[in-house]
């Protein structure tokens, strides 16, 4: 039996991850800040992800194979720079390096497409620089080569997520946003929407992110569908679905530079 410690597991990401783990053959230990029941072969532990104390201890009394951590930063609108971020950071290495002394097998970590230099107009894991341009990708970047240094024990790969929606998606990010306004019967207002951007639903994203788990590939990984498109397109087909394509406002916000 794979024994998995899974940080982060009460979020977006982490609770389409655990639907593909459940009833399979794992045994899960989830982390949240919040009390959840046991349900199947996952076990959920009450305890703050960035507290070494608890961290370790836990480590000591589980003993995990495996470790996936997808706990980060989650306020959708402070994310990219907050200074939690370092704090993340820390307790991120302090993670890998516990795990390790265990005598963990392989770890995850969930990283970010914002490690990028997104001038190039493409994003690949050997050929791309990694240049990001906020706290966030900085520190997730670091991260990873924080995550490198325990190579030689631990077999370890770095998921790097690109843009996400889907059912438990945040309300103030596209799609989400646009749904939120439609469904209240509101105006959209959007950017242009020119912007291209990769978007890949969350089932398909928690489903790659298990079979990298569940492999022995390391180092990073892209989880995207290949194919940027405008979100305009997106918030389009929002509207269309929920029968709200007048409300749509296209143009009506400035673009971000």
């Amino acid at each position: 039996m794979k024994r998995l410690l899974f940080t982060g597991a009460s979020g977006f990401v982490g609770r389409a991850c655990l639907s593909f783990l459940d009833g399979q053959d794992w045994e899960v230990h989830a982390i949240s800040r919040h009390q959840w029941s046991d349900s199947g072969n996952i076990q959920w532990h009450r305890a703050n992800a960035k507290n070494s104390c608890e961290m370790r201890a836990l480590m000591d009394a589980i003993r995990p194979t495996h470790l996936l951590h997808a706990a980060w930063c989650t306020d959708s609108t402070s994310f990219w720079h907050t200074l939690e971020n370092r704090e993340w950071l820390q307790a991120s290495t302090e993670l890998f390096a516990y795990f390790a002394e265990a005598g963990g097998l392989r770890i995850v970590g969930l990283g970010s497409c914002a490690e990028y230099d997104w001038t190039n107009g493409f994003c690949r894991e050997y050929d791309t620089p990694c240049r990001p341009n906020s706290l966030y990708g900085e520190t997730k970047l670091e991260a990873a080569r924080n995550l490198e240094q325990f190579k030689q024990g631990v077999s370890t790969a770095w998921a790097r997520l690109f843009y996400m929606y889907g059912p438990g998606g945040s309300e103030s990010r596209m799609p989400g946003s646009v749904i939120s306004s439609l469904n209240r019967g509101e105006p959209a207002l959007c950017s242009s929407g020119e912007q291209q951007r990769d978007y890949l639903y969350i089932d398909d994203v928690a489903r790659a992110i298990v079979v990298i788990l569940n492999s022995s590939i390391t180092g990073p990984v892209n989880v995207c569908s290949g194919a940027a498109i405008p979100i305009g397109l997106i918030a389009e087909r929002a509207a269309e679905l929920m029968r709200s394509r007048p409300l749509l406002r296209l143009g009506a916000l400035a673009t971000r530079p």
